[in-house]
């Protein structure tokens, strides 16, 4: 998919991914700590907690890569794109997915912030359909009714349209 004509988000959506990766995280790396604290007698075995600390280990690193490394790739690779026939959502940063939604599948569009987004003055646009919902993470709060609207225009259109008698047909 061609980069140049895609929206970018906002540029803060690095650190709100960052922000809700490492709150997410916090348990496991209280169980790490947990874990290497507790006395041998806990396990009952001493390698049983060598083989716990090891795992738990391997998983933290893989959660740092994913905390800390992997949010500041989202700005440069994350973007959508509303044409007259479909909404155009990218996303991922190691498993590259682009998810194309029909305009005349839209059912109806929601907007959604969490506490956390609206600290970082951001919005997610989820937009269903019969089968499924796609969303927008990380629209600049200003923006986020013109793309709803934008999204809405282009609904009616169809549905104005004398495409809806024949698909109906």
């Amino acid at each position: 998919m061609n980069n140049t004509n895609m929206e970018k988000l906002a540029k803060n959506i690095n650190m709100y991914h960052f922000t809700v990766r490492t709150i997410g995280s916090i348990i496991f790396y209280v169980s790490l700590i947990l874990a290497i604290i507790l006395p041998t007698t806990f396990y009952g075995e001493s390698i049983i907690k060598l083989l716990v600390i090891i795992l738990l280990s391997i998983i933290t690193l893989l959660l740092g890569i994913y905390n800390f490394i992997l949010p500041f790739f989202i700005f440069k690779l994350y973007g959508y794109r509303i044409d007259e026939f479909s909404v155009v959502i990218k996303r991922g940063v190691i498993f590259r997915k682009n998810i194309i939604v029909p305009i005349k599948r839209i059912q109806h569009i929601e907007k959604f912030q969490g506490p956390i987004q609206m600290l970082y003055k951001l919005s997610t646009i989820i937009i269903y359909t019969a089968g499924s919902k796609a969303g927008i993470i990380g629209v600049p709060q200003e923006n986020t009714d013109q793309i709803i609207s934008e999204i809405k225009s282009g609904l009616q259109n169809y549905l104005d349209s004398d495409e809806v008698i024949e698909d109906e047909a």
